[in-house]
């Protein structure tokens, strides 16, 4: 075969698309493009309105980076020039928990289980109750939520305790629980801009109220946790010198009483064996005191670190209140329906055509 019979051959298997052939068949397809930009308009239009209004609420805080110096000073630099790295054992930052991990911690389970136990006020329902109260009572005012709940309800009502004397001290959930910390959790975020060191804390609900006290309550055990973990391992220290100081104290004043009644009782003896016993518990006396009182300067010392090692949280931004609704975007909801509906209106009628034209 010759290129140019190649060459004509391959011509006519072309398919040739004209705009005026895409302007054809745009103006056949209308009456499918009209039918389906309708029906989809009204279904956004029924999904946009069923949703309700959410608030955004956010509160912004800077927290403290503590670091510490080894005071090595020069052997630092030494130690760098022959290759040793000390700055993970002598210095460098102490920080427990980085600040990247923190928006982690308000999406955990603890977090949303006791969050779900805090008291809020609803402007909606006008009264103060539980986060799951009024999360339960709000999802039940729309027909999605009543679906939900309902199907919740039924998975309490069948379910069974796997372990119910938690034999195996481990954390229990119901069907329903899980929808309520899901929600919780999608509602709950945290950002940390590792450039400024800000940690942003959003929340979104359908009370603007709620959203509010959300942030606030979020931004809390945020706080709490890091102080708790941050120094756990001082105030651990602190009860256990606490307790070392209260029985040395027992001891210290049980020494004293013995050793004063001792020389009451023998104020006109001067026997050398009398004189023995009275230096062994005025050495006893001694002893307890020192113990007592190094005990007591290692406790106030450890109760000093606590202090010291509680790292600080400067709000920039407090939560308030928000006065206009975040979501959600109706208007582009339904556009976005209806330009989906007028596309599926016309491939169905492209699809008919090819079919029918197979067909002949």
């Amino acid at each position: 075969m010759s290129v140019t019979e190649y060459n004509e051959k391959a011509g006519e298997d072309e398919i040739e698309i004209r705009l005026s052939d895409i302007l054809q068949f745009l103006k056949q397809s209308r009456r499918c493009a009209v039918i389906g930009g309708v029906i989809l308009f009204l279904i956004g239009t029924l999904y946009a309105f069923s949703k309700p209004d959410q608030y955004s609420a956010q509160v912004t805080v800077m927290p403290e980076i503590q670091s510490k110096n080894s005071g090595l000073g020069g052997l630092g630099s030494l130690a760098g020039l022959a290759g040793i790295d000390i700055g993970n054992t002598a210095s460098g930052s102490v920080d427990a928990i980085r600040p990247d991990i923190y928006p982690d911690i308000l999406q955990s389970v603890p977090f949303a289980l006791q969050l779900l136990t805090q008291p809020v006020y609803s402007q909606l329902l006008g009264k103060e109750t539980s986060l799951q109260n009024y999360i339960e009572e709000q999802s039940s005012r729309f027909w999605l939520g009543r679906l939900i709940n309902s199907d919740a309800s039924n998975d309490n009502k069948s379910y069974v305790m796997p372990d119910p004397k938690n034999v195996s001290k481990t954390l229990h959930i119901t069907k329903r629980q899980e929808n309520l910390i899901t929600l919780i959790h999608s509602s709950v975020s945290a950002n940390f801009d590792k450039k400024s060191g800000i940690i942003t804390v959003s929340t979104t609900l359908t009370d603007p109220v709620v959203a509010a006290t959300v942030a606030r309550l979020s931004l809390e055990y945020l706080t709490n946790y890091i102080i708790s973990y941050r120094t756990e391992k001082t105030r651990n220290q602190v009860r256990f010198l606490s307790q070392q100081v209260e029985d040395a104290k027992k001891r210290y004043q049980r020494a004293e009483y013995i050793l004063s009644s001792y020389r009451d009782q023998n104020r006109n003896v001067y026997l050398n064996t009398a004189k023995i016993e009275e230096q062994r518990l005025q050495a006893d006396f001694l002893l307890m005191q020192s113990v007592f009182s190094d005990l007591s300067k290692q406790l106030e010392q450890a109760k000093i670190k606590v202090s010291e090692e509680s790292p600080v949280f400067k709000i920039l931004e407090p939560a308030r209140i928000p006065l206009k609704k975040s979501a959600p975007k109706r208007t582009l909801t339904i556009i976005g329906f209806t330009i989906v509906g007028v596309i599926l209106g016309v491939f169905v009628y492209g699809v008919r055509r090819f079919l029918s034209s197979t067909k002949k």
